[in-house]
Parts: C-alpha cells; sequence; structure tokens
C-alpha cells in the first residue's frame, strides 16, 4: 500500500512542535523553585534590609523591603531567586531637627552648637565649663552616641620650673625686703607677698560621695539613684547613676580633681 506523500512531512513537523514544547519546558524549569524563606534570606544578605511582607504571585515573589533609606518592593523569579526589578516606594521620615535640638538641649541643660544632618545622623557639639560632648543622634531612631572631650585649663601648659622662674624673689644681701638672715641669724620671711612666688599644692584629697553626686546632677538633670566608688592608679573615681525622665544615666568624676570623665546613657 503507497502511504500519502503529505504524512512524512507532517511527521516531521509533528516532532519538530514536540521538540519546541520541551525546550521551552526545560528553559523555563531550569531554575530551582525557592521557598519564601530561601527569598527572604536572599535578599536579606544581598540589601541589608529587613522583610517586611512577602507574597507569592504565580511564578513571582513580591517582596517589601524596608531599611534606613527607604521601603522597596522587589519582584522576585521563584524559579533560582533572581530579583527582576527592585522599587523604592517610600522615603525614610527622619525626626525634625528642631526636635533634635530640644532633646538634646534638655538632655545636656545646654544648647547644642552646629546641628548638623549627614547620611541619616544628626551632629552636634555641647559645651559645658569643664569639658565638650561631641553628639551623634541617629534621625530615624533618635539613638545618641557620645564622646566627651575634657577642656585644658587655663595655665595648664606650663611647666613648674617656668612657673618657679617667673615667682623667683630678687636676690639680696639679707638687709633688704627680700628673704634673708636678720642679725639673730633667723630667716627672714617678709617682702613674699603672700607666697605667689611658689605654685598652690596640687589637690590630694578625695572629694565625697555628695560632692560627686552634687557634681553629676550639674552635669545631668535628674534624680539621683546611686553612688559607688572605684578604686583607680590616679585617685579613683565615682560611679554616679541618675534617673533622667525615661533614661538613666552613669556620670563618672573623678575622685581628685572633680572632672567629669565620662557621661553613659542607657535607655
Amino acid at each position: 500500500m503507497t502511504k500519502p506523500k503529505w504524512l512524512l512531512p507532517a511527521a516531521f513537523t509533528a516532532a519538530a512542535v514536540i521538540i519546541a514544547i520541551v525546550a521551552v519546558l526545560a528553559f523555563r524549569n531550569g531554575g530551582e523553585a525557592l521557598a519564601a524563606e530561601d527569598i527572604e534570606k536572599k535578599l536579606k544578605d544581598m540589601y541589608g534590609a529587613e522583610v517586611t511582607d512577602i507574597r507569592d504571585d504565580g511564578n513571582v515573589y513580591r517582596v517589601t523591603l524596608e531599611r534606613r533609606d527607604g521601603e522597596f518592593l522587589a519582584v522576585v523569579d521563584s524559579d533560582g531567586g533572581a530579583v527582576i526589578s527592585l522599587e523604592k516606594t517610600a522615603s525614610p521620615e527622619l525626626i525634625p531637627e528642631k526636635e533634635i535640638k530640644e532633646k538634646l538641649t534638655e538632655r545636656y541643660s545646654a544648647e547644642p552648637t552646629g546641628l548638623a544632618l549627614k547620611d541619616g545622623m544628626y551632629y552636634a557639639k555641647v559645651e559645658k565649663d569643664t569639658h565638650f560632648t561631641d553628639v551623634q543622634v541617629d534621625a530615624l531612631t533618635g539613638e545618641i552616641k557620645e564622646k566627651v572631650t575634657e577642656k585644658t585649663p587655663a595655665g595648664q601648659e606650663e611647666t613648674p620650673e617656668d612657673r618657679t622662674v617667673a615667682g623667683k624673689p630678687a636676690a639680696n644681701n639679707g638687709t633688704g625686703a627680700g628673704q634673708g638672715e636678720n642679725n639673730n641669724g633667723n630667716r627672714n620671711t617678709a617682702g613674699r607677698g603672700d607666697n605667689q612666688d611658689s605654685p598652690p599644692p596640687a589637690r590630694t584629697v578625695r572629694i565625697t560621695e555628695n560632692e560627686a553626686a552634687a557634681i553629676a546632677l550639674k552635669e545631668v538633670s535628674g534624680e539621683l539613684d546611686d553612688v559607688d566608688y572605684e578604686e583607680s592608679d590616679d585617685g579613683g573615681y565615682y560611679i554616679v547613676e541618675i534617673e533622667a525622665g525615661d533614661m538613666d544615666a552613669e556620670v563618672q568624676i573623678h575622685a581628685i580633681t572633680r572632672k567629669v570623665m565620662s557621661v553613659v546613657w542607657d535607655d
């Protein structure tokens, strides 16, 4: 029996169609389908963001991400986890500068200077009688970091030798108003001028807990909670705990010099 002439081309055509369909399916399913948990972990690692919502939308996942610079919508292929698109949907709401200024003024009992916003952080400086405080405030969360720098007392750079030379009394033969011996051989201290020729002795007496508390409360306004003394090689220091509204502060006071060494805040 003779086969129809059209049968062979039709068979080839059908085979070609089948091969094409198989190739398309193989290409479509070439990537391994990922679970929502795997997609979430991958996006966290890629963008350093928190995943707040993830929805399976057929062949893709639609994922909402949040990080410091805003909110984003990512469209991710469920097979293999390729990111198809990433769109910013909202910008972060920063704390107003006026509110930051008021917060710092209340906290330090002094108005901050040089308040400026950069890369999501506010920077300012607060000056007190004995030190400066460099302040850094997160514009999103309001978290505060600080660094305390002691002021250099006036004249501290002067050496003891300089003070001795400056205050040295004029030489004399013992008969003038300067220091010498009288006719009886006794030391004559007339003309010393209230001991202006020698520097005052360095403070060596440790301050009391009450004095340390008073210094700390002058630095941080609030309610006194506790005072502890700690020994150290340079004379020891006090840790004064103060409740300041909804935050607690630990003020470190040098037990000899009375200087504020540090202020640590805790929510």
